[in-house]
């Protein structure tokens, strides 16, 4: 089942929690069909130097490209969880995909998923093999007409076996 799902991304400062520099924290907002979530980006900036229209920083403040940069990147890094999160559980929530988004790939889980992706592979690869085998192995004996009703009956249970 194919479900269409809606992700709309929000950034916007909170402007009224200020640090002791008076500077503001850009807030992130998944939407996804109507449900919310929202976290922090860690980026800091000063309530003036934000462009609410161009959800941007203004090209006048100091290290404007690299922020937008930043902002672009984590647009861009929650699209691609969120179709992650799609393919993984059928359905996407913002809760899922903002936790995918925050937790940092383990190297080591990683290798491990390798490992059973390879290992899943190799099985299904031998079972394929085994599974054409079998097929040609009947078609080779209905062509000889060597094939009697328990033969015929033997190579469907192993064939319905592999399936």
């Amino acid at each position: 089942m194919n479900v269409k799902q809606n992700l709309s991304i929000l950034l916007f400062p909170k402007n009224q929690k200020l640090n002791k520099q008076g500077k503001t924290t850009i807030y992130i907002r998944v939407t996804i069909d109507g449900l919310k979530d929202e976290c922090s980006s860690g980026i800091q900036i000063l309530p003036g130097d934000w462009n609410a229209k161009t959800k941007t920083v203004y090209p006048t403040t100091p290290n404007s490209k690299q922020i937008n940069k930043k902002l672009g990147q984590i647009k861009a890094d929650l699209e691609r969880h969120f179709d992650l999160v799609q393919v993984k559980d059928k359905i996407a929530l913002p809760q899922t995909v903002i936790l995918a988004y925050q937790t940092p790939i383990n190297g080591k889980d990683l290798y491990q998923q390798k490992l059973e992706n390879l290992q899943f592979s190799e099985q299904l690869d031998s079972l394929i093999l085994e599974y054409v085998g079998l097929c040609k192995k009947m078609k080779r004996t209905k062509e000889r007409m060597e094939a009697s009703p328990e033969k015929i009956e033997l190579f469907e249970m192993q064939k319905e076996e592999l399936k």
